[in-house]
């Protein structure tokens, strides 16, 4: 651990990094404009005005500037760097022109089985994922990984919908596994995901939404997110099987959790509809949170607290706490499961979701509430309010309160309920 540290230079690496990314950028970026790689507003894309979609390809310059100079010293480099080519030149003709997702299919199985035939990032045993024992996939090892590394790579793809969301998820995970990484020590790999934590920050630098900025500077592209599901799929497995084994196969689940299920769960979706898995729509997370009322910043700050949290919950119970790893699968599939159910619900939950903002039920209550404080502020107070209550016969003002809560939370409730039924709220 201590000599890789020392041979490699973090410091400068990650320096170099994010220099060359946000040169790249500023270069890239008046190119973009001459030769159509921008990503044009439509029906679906809610975006005003044209944006370069050079994001992925300033990234990809600096991770393969770092391996070509000799920055940056593993076994992995050459078939890391050969398969994120072919992910990257598929990436820009998709942004060009769209190829269409067999093309890209083809493509992302082609650098998969780069990196386990040459690489040798294959996951060849799934853990106690059961609690019946250990699971050795044997001859299905290579196609199992070539599937989780193509629905990884399409996951972060249908993720980077709004301004700043793929890569900001993005760069939790690359910094959780360099922090594990300096802490534990780990397959030589993961030092790449040094170089990508400078590079996502230099490309947020342009993408991320700012108050004072209406659009993005630039945008991923399917160049970027392709970019980002690769390589993090690559690492989480090289951590999960290597000989360091220094997370458990459940725990990549929690790792990479928001993106899998938000992916997974409309893609599903979508099959029992009788469509395309690959058909775009706007039913993801991010869409029906705008839908809902929230903008673009409660928006971009709930998706990525609910994926760090995942993120955060897998790695401590496992390297702290020291769950099995059946307990973190079938936790897991409890979460996949409530997930599912409130996207299938999605519009009923976001009427209810609608009514808490909306409903004045939240004023009113803050209102009685500051009206019972300033009643009973002191003890002084408090004895006055009881001997005029000893006076009158009718009910005070702490009473008068507490019914109003009462009636008020009484048809709270029976809103709720008429919603979930699609039934109109009482008048």
């Amino acid at each position: 651990m201590l000599m890789v540290l020392q041979d490699l230079n973090f410091a400068r690496l990650i320096f170099q990094s994010l220099i060359v990314t946000v040169a790249a950028m500023l270069i890239l970026r008046p190119f973009s404009f001459k030769i159509g790689l921008v990503d044009r507003p439509n029906a679906r894309k809610k975006h005003q005005i044209e944006t370069p979609l050079i994001g992925g390809l300033a990234i990809y310059l600096a991770f393969a500037i770092a391996i070509l100079t000799g920055a940056v010293h593993t076994a992995v480099n050459t078939p890391f760097l050969i398969s994120v080519t072919i992910i990257v030149v598929v990436g820009l003709l998709d942004d060009f022109k769209d190829l269409g997702f067999r093309v890209r299919l083809l493509a992302e199985v082609a650098a998969a089985l780069i990196m386990v035939k040459w690489g040798g990032i294959e996951i060849t045993s799934l853990g106690d994922l059961l609690g019946f024992g250990e699971i050795k996939l044997g001859f299905l090892s290579i196609p199992f990984t070539v599937f989780a590394i193509v629905g990884g790579i399409n996951a972060f793809n249908m993720i980077d919908g709004i301004d700043g969301l793929a890569g900001s998820t993005s760069l939790i995970i690359y910094l959780l596994l360099s922090g594990l990484f300096l802490i534990y020590g780990g397959p030589e790999i993961i030092v790449f995901s040094f170089i990508f934590v400078a590079a996502t920050i230099g490309f947020l630098l342009f993408n991320f939404p700012l108050p004072q900025r209406k659009n993005a500077l630039a945008f991923l592209g399917d160049t970027g997110s392709m970019l980002f599901g690769f390589t993090i799929c690559c690492l989480v497995i090289s951590a999960s099987q290597d000989s360091h084994h220094y997370i458990a196969p459940a725990t990549a689940l929690w790792l990479i959790g928001a993106p899998i299920l938000d992916t997974v769960c409309v893609m599903i979706r979508r099959v029992r509809r009788g469509r395309s898995p690959f058909e775009p729509d706007r039913e993801h997370l991010h869409h029906i949170l705008n839908v809902v009322g929230y903008d673009r910043f409660e928006n971009l700050f709930f998706i990525l607290l609910f994926g760090a949290s995942l993120s955060v919950f897998g790695l401590v119970a496992d390297v702290w706490v020291k769950a099995p790893n059946w307990l973190m699968f079938y936790l897991f599939l409890v979460l996949f499961s409530g997930y599912f159910w409130s996207l299938s619900h999605a519009w009923r939950v976001a009427k209810v979701v609608r009514y808490f903002r909306e409903h004045r039920i939240f004023r009113s209550t803050i209102y009685v509430r500051r009206k019972m404080v300033k009643f009973a502020a002191s003890m002084e107070e408090r004895r006055v309010i009881a001997d005029r209550r000893k006076e009158t016969d009718g009910p005070n003002d702490i009473d008068k309160a507490y019914a109003m809560i009462g009636r008020r939370f009484a048809r709270f409730v029976s809103d709720v309920y008429n919603i979930l039924r699609n039934k109109r709220p009482n008048a």
